[in-house]
């Protein structure tokens, strides 16, 4: 049986620091916001901070790298569904959901911290080249997964899974974004809405509606 990290742990350290940069940067703004007071509010000496991250940008730039590689924990848990091609498309969506709920409330500190970090062209790249793949591969699994329903007859044949998969990694993006300053409307819940709006364009392919029932979530 795997071992639990134990609080003084390297890894268990390094996550008090995020989690404190985060709580620093909502109080003080990502400009405003003081390494030594992030060693203070994670128990951990300066030096230890400074053996994890060399520099405020490279801890801002891990607040919004982690933040996105603990969304896609959600991701895998939601999708580790047993069933037929639907059930795991609705899994990835109902994971997707839960990237929003997850990262709605950091979303104002991650675009100070992205403001910061995009001005150094060797944080930008790895900034950058993260999010580029985290939305590719999210779109291809999308892709991936509609593209099994419709072998199953559940969508159209002649729909374009490509070009659905973007748009529900579009409305995923619109969504983070609009919780930076509307955090009411920018809900899980109209995110999910909003899914189901778009793959009911979808469609059943008529010739197995019956047996596969199209797409009929909500």
């Amino acid at each position: 049986m795997a071992s639990t990290p134990q609080d003084g742990s390297d890894a268990v350290k390094r996550s008090r620091i995020l989690e404190a940069a985060l709580e620093v940067c909502e109080r003080s703004g990502v400009e405003g916001a003081r390494m030594d007071e992030v060693a203070a509010l994670a128990r951990v000496s300066k030096g230890t901070l400074y053996r994890f991250f060399d520099s405020k940008h490279d801890l801002f730039l891990a607040t919004i790298i982690d933040s996105y590689e603990e969304s896609l924990r959600i991701i895998d848990t939601a999708t580790a569904v047993e069933g037929d091609p639907l059930r795991r498309l609705e899994g990835l969506l109902d994971g997707l959901t839960g990237v929003l709920a997850a990262l709605a409330p950091r979303m104002g500190v991650h675009y100070q911290a992205w403001g910061v970090v995009a001005g150094h062209p060797q944080f930008q790249e790895r900034l950058y080249g993260f999010l580029c793949r985290f939305h590719a591969q999210r779109g291809e699994e999308i892709r991936d997964a509609i593209r099994d329903v419709q072998r199953a007859g559940g969508f159209r044949a002649d729909a374009d899974a490509a070009a659905f998969a973007e748009g529900i990694m579009a409305l995923l993006s619109g969504f983070l974004y609009r919780a930076t300053f509307d955090r009411e409307r920018a809900t899980p819940e109209g995110l999910r809405a909003a899914f189901d709006a778009l793959l009911r364009g979808l469609g059943p392919d008529a010739a197995h509606a019956g047996a596969a029932g199209g797409y009929g979530h909500g």
